[in-house]
């Protein structure tokens, strides 16, 4: 039977991880399959104190149990889900996105780095959108700047707003319109949960005042600092990757064989350690500067 663990994250990593192993050794005693698509699961077992509200359940046996009896007696348990799960009903509070019409959604999304998860999140709803007939368009607020920029007219035709981001991003655009806001994170592995959520509890957005713009000022300079500092690590993965890979070839040679002078095997570690890794920090410095100046020029000239 194939079977879906869910682990409420409130419990902590090191107990999650735990009753996962434990439980996923156990599993096949139990002639169960554990796996990590709910739409294949049979079963559905939650560790945690309350049923996920989560439509992808619906029509599936599910069973809420103890994570500290799971851990101590993993087969027990496995057999007491097996036995005494029930189907699965999420609460009709969760349903609004299902039984509305067509609608037309505009979203934003947005990561600290402005790379991997602000156009994983970004494809995630349009394609979770147009799975449902909506009119989707997507922003990316990304290390590039605006992709895919939402027009006055898109905004104007709108009948909500998705916010999936982990940084304060400008939305005085989309002033008086339905709003929900989410994380990319979420955007990206829950999404139909998170589309049902915008439906059911999207608010009108209304700007901040100015001593909330004060604070989110702060807080983009605060992830401003830290988007640069992951770039600048990104400029220096090529030297650790290249003067790693130079060691190991290094090392194919026998482990010490770069102590004879004049040889591949010497050659390719003064490349890698000698060379690579030390342009490693300077790369970073580089790139910080780089990085750094325009926001110093910005502030000259607003103090000018």
């Amino acid at each position: 039977m194939k079977t879906l663990l869910i682990i409420d994250a409130n419990l902590g990593q090191a107990r999650a991880y735990m009753a996962k192993t434990l439980l996923g050794a156990a599993a096949h005693k139990a002639n169960l399959e554990i796996i990590d698509n709910p739409n294949d699961a049979e079963l559905a077992i939650v560790l945690g104190e309350s049923l996920p509200n989560d439509n992808a359940l619906n029509g599936k046996k599910v069973w809420l149990g103890d994570i500290g009896r799971a851990v101590a007696h993993p087969e027990l348990f496995l057999s007491e889900a097996k036995s005494h799960a029930t189907p699965y009903s999420a609460p009709a509070a969760a349903a609004p996105a299902a039984s509305g019409g067509p609608k037309r959604v505009v979203a934003v999304t947005a990561c600290p780095t402005g790379v991997a998860h602000t156009f994983m999140a970004a494809e995630a709803i349009e394609t979770e959108a147009k799975k449902r007939g909506w009119w989707v368009k997507v922003e990316t607020r990304g290390s590039v700047g605006a992709g895919n920029a939402i027009t006055p007219e898109e905004v104007a035709e709108a009948d909500l707003v998705i916010v999936a981001a982990d940084i304060e991003v400008d939305l005085a655009k989309f002033a008086g319109l339905p709003m929900c806001r989410t994380s990319t994170g979420l955007a990206l592995k829950k999404t139909a949960q998170e589309l049902d959520k915008a439906v059911a509890e999207a608010t009108p957005y209304q700007p901040a005042g100015k001593a909330s713009q004060a604070a989110t000022e702060g807080k983009k300079e605060s992830a401003g600092a830290y988007r640069h500092l992951l770039t600048g690590v990104s400029y220096m993965l090529p030297m650790v990757v290249a003067g790693g890979l130079c060691i190991a070839l290094s090392f194919a040679f026998g482990i010490e064989a770069f102590k004879v002078p004049d040889t591949l095997a010497a050659a390719l570690m003064q490349i890698g350690g000698g060379s690579a890794f030390a342009l490693m920090v300077p790369v970073l410095a580089l790139s910080r500067i780089h990085l750094s100046e325009p926001t110093r020029r910005s502030r000259r000239s607003t103090a000018g």
